[in-house]
């Protein structure tokens, strides 16, 4: 049996509380309890983004919280327990922007890859039309801002993206939007 885990600073077992030893695996050393025979793992969390599809603009996110504060991004967190990713892409949006989609109605336009000094995450990574969309745009939850910008704006604003990166977002735009 295995245990994932966001950080490498694990002391104890997250089952028993017991001191934690290394066992080899394939992988290399691993922490490992041998009361319980657990093996302790550091994989991705898995996140989903989403994001609207308007003409020739999409929706994105001034992030509020968090090591990436500051930074514009697509909407997105964290996929809870049991939700499938779109579920959670969709969610987010909403939670974010308050803009409503539905999760069939989300198209994966990639992937991506997430390093913080504590956590790992891969992203899932959604857009939608605007005409799947319900409601009025407004940042809520950890977003500081939300807005639509355009293409042009998109390949002159100053942010990394990280975990779509720009590729995919202008992907997203020549798949759902005007041109």
């Amino acid at each position: 049996m295995g245990w994932t885990v966001e950080t490498d600073a694990v002391a104890n077992c997250p089952t028993c509380g017991d001191d934690l030893g290394e066992r080899e695996t394939s992988d290399g050393p691993r922490p490992h309890c041998a009361a319980c025979d657990l093996t302790i793992y550091r994989n991705p969390v898995p996140m989903a983004r989403a994001t609207v599809v308007d003409g020739d603009e999409l929706l994105v996110v001034r992030l509020g919280v968090g090591e990436d504060a500051g930074e514009w991004a697509l909407p997105g967190g964290r996929i809870e327990h049991g939700e499938p990713p779109r579920a959670g892409a969709a969610r987010e949006l909403e939670e974010e922007t308050g803009l409503a989609v539905a999760p069939d109605d989300l198209q994966l336009v990639g992937d991506g890859f997430l390093e913080f000094d504590a956590t790992t995450m891969v992203s899932f990574n959604y857009a939608a039309p605007a005409d799947a969309a319900s409601g009025t745009v407004a940042a809520a939850s950890d977003a500081a801002a939300a807005r639509f910008v355009s293409r042009a704006e998109l390949r002159e604003i100053d942010a990394p993206f990280r975990a779509s990166g720009r590729d995919q977002l202008l992907a997203a735009l020549d798949a759902l939007g005007d041109g």
